[in-house]
């Protein structure tokens, strides 16, 4: 069996083009699944970050599950902690008319996070004002690295 120059020039790009088609698919897939693990790593990680402020941070003296007093310096510290980790924390407190009750830390941007969008995760908490009153609220965690 003798092969010709045109034909031998025809096997090699088809096998050239199949290996480039399979190269590109899986990297497309791999890049698919960083994606995909870093957007399930922001929300663990917002998640967690809720929950911390909601049960040890912000938890009232009484340890009473999902009362929080509101702390500024709390806030603050606990934000210096996880700046020192490089990530970035926004906290907002809306009530349950969505009204804006409470917000710390800066705003996103979007054009700084475009590799790295901004996590966020909501948990219901009551704020403890004066004499054993509450008020139902959301809290807002967004969490982002720079």
């Amino acid at each position: 069996m003798v092969l010709h120059v045109g034909e031998d020039l025809f096997s090699t790009i088809l096998a050239v083009s199949v290996l480039s088609v399979f190269i590109a698919a899986l990297f497309h897939s791999y890049h698919f699944y960083s994606e995909r693990q870093s957007v399930f790593d922001g929300f663990d990680l917002a998640l967690d970050i809720a929950e911390r402020l909601r049960d040890s941070v912000l938890a009232t003296h009484e340890n009473k599950p999902g009362l929080i007093e509101l702390s500024q310096e709390r806030l603050e510290n606990y934000s210096k902690i996880l700046s020192i980790q490089g990530i970035n924390l926004r906290v907002d407190l809306r009530s349950i008319d969505g009204e804006l009750l409470f917000s710390h830390g800066p705003e996103p941007n979007p054009l700084k996070q475009y590799f790295s969008p901004p996590a966020g995760a909501s948990l219901p908490v009551a704020i403890l004002f004066g004499q054993g009153s509450g008020r139902l609220c959301e809290l807002t965690v967004l969490v982002w690295r720079d």
